[in-house]
């Protein structure tokens, strides 16, 4: 079984301790990283062959994250937390915005093989009356080129007595 280190990583001794303790990926924010860092950190991911996911929630994140070689991020996360407030952008047009600018068109030109998703409320984020768990929020998602979403909190929210009828309305917007 594969197993996902979300940690704050900021340091290569983590990156070792992660190694060690079994873990195949982890999960890098490029906010609390400086260019040079992130790409010296990344480097080590790959010598003991794990998986670098890349967690970005600005243009300015992204940019960093095409200073990467090709085949050095296995997978981007595009957030909707603030990293300031360690809130969430709750309307989702922060990741929205990100996943459609010029920024992220030459990313994917850079580095298309590598999958996108999106992070941050998925499941709450648009969904009101008509549209109980935001499944429009994720499909305007993935028109704009994510591939899935990674779903926490978001879903232990919904107040729901039927958890697969959600799960399924999410797998399938």
């Amino acid at each position: 079984t594969p197993i996902l280190a979300s940690d704050l990583i900021l340091y290569p001794y983590q990156v070792y301790k992660l190694y060690l303790a079994g873990c195949d990926a982890v999960t890098l924010t490029a906010a609390a990283l400086e260019e040079k860092d992130l790409l010296y950190l990344v480097k080590i991911v790959k010598t003991l062959k794990m998986e670098t996911i890349l967690s970005v929630t600005s243009e300015v994140q992204l940019r960093s994250a095409m200073s990467l070689s090709e085949g050095m991020i296995d997978c981007l996360t595009v957030s909707n937390r603030d990293l300031e407030s360690f809130g969430f952008d709750m309307s989702g047009q922060q990741a929205l915005s990100l996943l459609k600018s010029d920024t992220m068109k030459e990313f994917r030109g850079k580095h298309a093989d590598v999958p996108i998703l999106l992070e941050g409320r998925i499941g709450i984020i648009g969904a009101n009356d008509s549209d109980s768990f935001g499944t429009m929020y994720l499909k305007s998602a993935k028109d704009e080129g994510a591939v899935g979403a990674i779903v926490g909190q978001g879903l232990a929210l919904i107040n729901e007595e039927d958890p697969a009828s959600a799960i399924n309305c999410l797998a399938d917007p």
